[in-house]
């Protein structure tokens, strides 16, 4: 017997989970920047990054379970939307604070980097040829973005790819459900 079913609304559920997933992508951000110094955290970063689709994943089942399996798939599209929103809004906020406040030349230095990548000898007639010549006329007119555009950029990244991630997710969930119920009938 089903124990009555009490519904997490998914903009709450993913909001709760967003700001979990804000304090993630945030040590995944600040993991990369510090990385120069601590190469370990560069490879942590690296992970974190790979490890993406299973954190939603585990949010996602987590919400499948407390709604013993009765989400829809509107609903877990939804919950996954509103977490990468949350998310990137609390890391993006973060690292716009350390951008513009702690570490500002860090933009400028990374470009700096990327222009001499670009036009060492390894890079003749590659891709980094052409990225590197690109960052040095960048630099050239002094127009470096600013923490704002860079994040915002990273925003919107997030939002595109995260809804795609939960579409594929909401997907695998909302089918195993339906069929799942149907072996029960």
């Amino acid at each position: 017997m089903r124990q009555s079913l009490m519904v997490t609304s998914p903009y709450r559920r993913g909001a709760d989970d967003g700001f979990i997933f804000g304090l993630y992508l945030s040590l995944m951000f600040f993991g990369s920047i510090f990385a120069p110094k601590l190469p370990l955290l560069g490879l942590l970063s690296f992970a974190m990054m790979i490890a993406v689709p299973a954190v939603i994943f585990i949010f996602m089942r987590r919400y499948d379970r407390q709604l013993q399996e009765c989400a829809t798939f509107p609903m877990f599209w939804m919950q996954g939307v509103v977490i990468f929103i949350c998310g990137i809004l609390i890391s993006g906020a973060l690292l716009v604070v350390y951008l513009q406040w702690f570490d500002t030349d860090y933009i400028r230095l990374q470009m700096e980097s990327m222009a001499e990548l670009g036009e060492s000898p390894e890079a003749k007639g590659t891709v980094l040829e052409e990225a590197g010549s690109i960052t040095r006329r960048m630099l050239d007119a002094r127009f470096i973005p600013s923490p704002i555009a860079i994040v915002t950029e990273l925003i919107m990244a997030a939002i595109v790819s995260g809804s795609l991630l939960s579409i594929i997710l909401g997907c695998f969930f909302a089918l195993r459900n339906k069929l799942r119920r149907r072996a029960r009938q």
